[in-house]
């Protein structure tokens, strides 16, 4: 496998040059990789007995490459993988027995997030809204053109990236900033759908799992939903309907029903019972704590295989990605994963990502 390696370049403010940290100076590195909502986020720990606690800074931008290397006495950046970049929010020196130097930030979503709006929206569609705001926050971007004008009252009083997620679930799209600071504003690629690895429980020599945890629950889960709506004057009941019967003859009839205004026909009815029933029957396996040796190409909503496991050998997707990295314990990797990916941006965040507690 090698030697695990980190490398940290951080760019120099006054002149704009790429200066790396030096190797002996590195003591830890925590990267968190999330889904669309949260920016990504690091930490590290590096020594601080030349005080770069001096020439570090609040703003300045920093990246991070992690991985394996065949000779741990010469090696470079080239051999690692590119898994972070953004700035830095704080700088914590810490002067005791030992000198260090804490950092903490997150990518260029951070920008986005922690600003509101303040421009003027006016007679402007999605797609240009997005190419605006990643022009402003000098971002490159790759955005894919849509045609409806947006009305103001959307993105009033609101931050920007609250903004961007609703015009891209709008839109059926999704967006997020990437590590090579572009902002991606489109549809969903077909590449995500490409396994980028194997995690191997107890699978000999392809062995790379050290722990996983699955859960199988149908808490939740409802297989028979009704859509009721009192109409007219004269209070005519419409209903309407959908069922999973192959979940029903499984477990047993699980039925919600609910009143919804918008159900003016007995058509409107069954199409928002059917909606409805797509997303409250999903039966949803996910995998928690999945320990696996250095792997740096895990991305959330990426796919992997898991073999070794059972009937939960599988396809899924990642949701949630840590990346850790000491000199004392090497790096790790720990992901979540989930066996079904949702029709849409705001589904996804809502089911996977807690969207309701982490709204702006």
């Amino acid at each position: 496998m090698g030697a695990h390696r980190c490398w940290i370049e951080v760019v120099d403010p006054n002149t704009s040059e790429l200066v790396a940290v030096r190797w002996t100076d590195i003591i830890n590195l925590n990267i968190d990789l999330s889904l669309y909502l949260a920016a990504d986020s690091f930490d590290c720990t590096l020594r601080n007995d030349l005080l770069l606690s001096e020439y570090l800074r609040k703003e300045q931008e920093i990246s991070f490459w992690i991985g394996s290397v065949a000779n741990p006495n010469q090696w470079g950046k080239e051999e690692l993988t590119h898994v972070f970049t953004g700035k830095i929010d704080g700088v914590r020196p810490f002067f005791g027995d030992q000198m260090t130097v804490q950092l903490v930030g997150r990518d260029y979503s951070s920008r986005l997030i922690d600003t509101e709006f303040s421009v003027a929206f006016a007679e402007r569609t999605a797609s240009q809204i997005a190419i605006l705001l990643a022009k402003k926050h000098d971002l490159a971007y790759e955005v894919v053109p849509t045609e409806v004008v947006i009305e103001k009252d959307l993105y009033k009083d609101r931050k920007e990236w609250a903004i961007l997620q609703e015009l891209a679930d709008r839109e059926g799209y999704v967006c997020y900033v990437k590590k090579d600071k572009v902002l991606y504003f489109g549809p969903r690629k077909d590449n995500d759908d490409t396994i980028i690895a194997e995690l191997n429980y107890r699978q000999k020599e392809r062995s790379n799992v050290l722990s996983i945890q699955f859960d199988d629950s149908l808490v939740g889960v409802i297989n028979y939903v009704i859509v009721r709506h009192w109409s007219g004057k004269k209070k005519g009941l419409i209903v309407g309907e959908a069922k999973n019967q192959d979940l029903i003859e499984a477990y047993g009839e699980k039925k919600r029903v609910v009143y919804d205004p918008k159900a003016k026909t007995k058509e409107l009815a069954d199409q928002i019972a059917a909606k409805k029933l797509k997303e409250w029957s999903r039966t949803v396996v996910t995998g928690e704590q999945i320990r696996v040796a250095s792997s740096p190409l895990m991305e959330p909503e990426k796919m992997v295989s898991v073999k070794g496991c059972g009937r939960f050998d599988s396809n899924y997707y990642i949701e949630k990605v840590h990346h850790t990295f000491s000199k004392t314990s090497g790096f790790f990797t720990e992901v979540n994963v989930t066996s079904e990916r949702p029709d849409s941006a705001a589904q996804y965040r809502k089911d996977l990502y807690n969207y309701e507690e982490r709204k702006m």
